[in-house]
């Protein structure tokens, strides 16, 4: 680890695999073609 930024993002990414990605699992549930042509 080079520094305190690295160490944390590490962790983090460690506590994030634990949890799950929940944003995945929602995006199935939802009808994104409304949203394609919006800019």
């Amino acid at each position: 680890m080079k520094n305190i930024t690295d160490f944390a993002l590490k962790e983090e990414y460690k506590r994030l695999e634990y949890v799950g990605d929940k944003l995945a699992e929602i995006d199935s549930l939802i009808d994104w073609k409304p949203f394609r042509n919006m800019q």
